[in-house]
C-alpha cells in the first residue's frame, strides 16, 4: 500500500519547497534498542479491550530489565516497543499472551513490512494430547499427532528417554482463524483407533458455537451442537 501511494505521489508537481528531502540521519537505528527490539500485536477478540489498562498490566508482570513502550497504529495493532533484546526474546517465548482472558498476539517487527502481512493468527501453544497408548508414546508419533493440530515447533520430555505417562505434550503453532481442534484420531499398527483429546494450555475465550478465538458466543450466528 506504501509503495502505490508513493508512486502515486510521484507524479504530483512539487513546489521548490516540498521538492526539499529530509534524509533521516540518527544513528545508532540498527542496535539492539531500535527496531530490531520491537514487536508487532494484535487483540485477538470481538470484546472490546481497555488498551490502556492493559498496558499497564503487562509492565507490571513482565518484569522487563528496560522499560517497555506501546504505541497504537492503524487496525488496532499495536507496536511493542522493548529496550533491548533479551526482554524482546522472553516476552515472546511466552506466548499466547492473555489480558483479561482475550487473547494478544505478538508477533517479531521487521522493518517496511506492511501491517497487513503480519499473520497474526498464527500463534504457538503448549497441548496436551491424552490416550496415546503408553506403547506408541515416541517422538515420530508426537511430530506425526502434533502436526494434525499444527507446526510443532517443541516437544516437552518428560525424562531422559522421551517417556510419558499421561499425555504428550507439545509446542505447536496454531492458526487461530480456524475452530479449535478437539480431538485427533490416532490409529497403531493393529489398526485400532484411539479418540485422543486435546487440552491447550492457557486458552484465551473462545466461542462455543463455532470454535474460534476471536468470536464470542453472544454474537456468534452459528448455533450450538448439542449433540
Amino acid at each position: 500500500m506504501a509503495e502505490d501511494i508513493n508512486r502515486l505521489l510521484e507524479k504530483l508537481n512539487f513546489s521548490e519547497e516540498e521538492a526539499t528531502k529530509i534524509v533521516f540521519t540518527k544513528s545508532g537505528s540498527n542496535n539492539s534498542k531500535g527496531f530490531k527490539a520491537w514487536d508487532i500485536g494484535k487483540i485477538m477478540s470481538v470484546e472490546k479491550v481497555n488498551r490502556d489498562v492493559m498496558y499497564r498490566v503487562f509492565k507490571s508482570i513482565w518484569f522487563t530489565k528496560e522499560e517497555v513502550n506501546f504505541v497504537a497504529i492503524k487496525q488496532g495493532v499495536i507496536l511493542v516497543k522493548f529496550g533491548n533484546m533479551d526482554d524482546r526474546k522472553k516476552i515472546l517465548n511466552l506466548s499466547p499472551l492473555l489480558f483479561d482472558q482475550c487473547l494478544f498476539s505478538m508477533l517479531a517487527y521487521f522493518k517496511d513490512q506492511e501491517v497487513e502481512t503480519y499473520a497474526f493468527n498464527l500463534i504457538p501453544f503448549w497441548v496436551r494430547i491424552f490416550n496415546i497408548p503408553l506403547e506408541c508414546m515416541d517422538r515420530q508419533v508426537a511430530m506425526d499427532v502434533g502436526s494434525a493440530i499444527g507446526e510443532v515447533i517443541a516437544i516437552n520430555w518428560h525424562d531422559r528417554d522421551g517417556g510419558w505417562t499421561k499425555y504428550i505434550q507439545l509446542r505447536v503453532i496454531i492458526d487461530t482463524s480456524k475452530s479449535l481442534r478437539k480431538v485427533v484420531q490416532f490409529v497403531n499398527s493393529e489398526a485400532v483407533v484411539s479418540i485422543c483429546a486435546i487440552k491447550y494450555e492457557r486458552l484465551p475465550i473462545f466461542c462455543y458455537s463455532c470454535g474460534l478465538i476471536s468470536c464470542s458466543t453472544q454474537k456468534c450466528d452459528k448455533e450450538v451442537d448439542l449433540s
